[in-house]
Parts: structure tokens; sequence; C-alpha cells
């Protein structure tokens, strides 16, 4: 789903859908935080618990880059300013935030395939 998701902001950006875009970047993140979580017998019922068990388990320990965490909880306030808000962002925030969680995504396939 996360992959899904990942293409369907890319597309969304292109014809010029920034919050929607954005939301659905967001989602792909969330996604592929789950999805490592999953990985570890891990799970969280809500969006802010799947962020401190992903926290915990992998950005504390330096499994995950940091960076890339802090890209996932700007993006979550850019989605909720969008969708609760009806704030849209920037073009340039909602390229960076669909790029970011590309790199997100690929971190987290990179983590899951690393020994």
């Amino acid at each position: 789903q996360a992959r899904e998701r990942l293409r369907q902001a890319q597309h969304d950006l292109g014809e010029g859908f920034l919050a929607g875009a954005v939301s659905i970047a967001y989602y792909a993140m969330l996604y592929a935080a789950r999805a490592a979580l999953s990985e570890d017998d891990e799970h969280a019922r809500t969006h802010g618990g799947t962020w401190h068990l992903f926290r915990q388990r992998f950005v504390a320990t330096g499994a995950f880059d940091e960076d890339l965490h802090a890209l996932a909880h700007r993006a979550q306030r850019t989605h909720e300013q969008g969708d609760y808000e009806a704030v849209t962002p920037e073009p340039s925030e909602a390229k960076a935030i669909i790029e970011g969680a590309a790199d997100f995504i690929a971190a987290v396939e990179k983590m899951l395939d690393a020994p």
C-alpha cells in the first residue's frame, strides 16, 4: 500500500492537486512505518502510536534516519493543515514531501532487507 500511495501522490502532484498529494504521501509513509513495525510484531492503533513505536524501535536505535522520520512528522502537519484547515501547501513544499516520501519508503525497504 505504501508504494501504491506514493505513485498516487506523484500523479496528483503532477496534476496540481497539492493538498491531496501531500495527504496521500503522508499515508504512504505511515503505511511503510506500520509495515516495518509489523515485521517485529509491533502494532499501534493510532498514527501517534505508530510514530512513537517507530521512533523507539528504529530511529532511537540508529536503524532509521532521523531526518526522514522528521520529514514524516512535517508531512503529517502539512497533511492535517490541508485536510482539516483547507490550507494548500506551497508547490515546493508539496514536491519536497512527495520526494521525501519516496526516500522514506526506500529507506524502510532497505532497513527491512538488511541482515
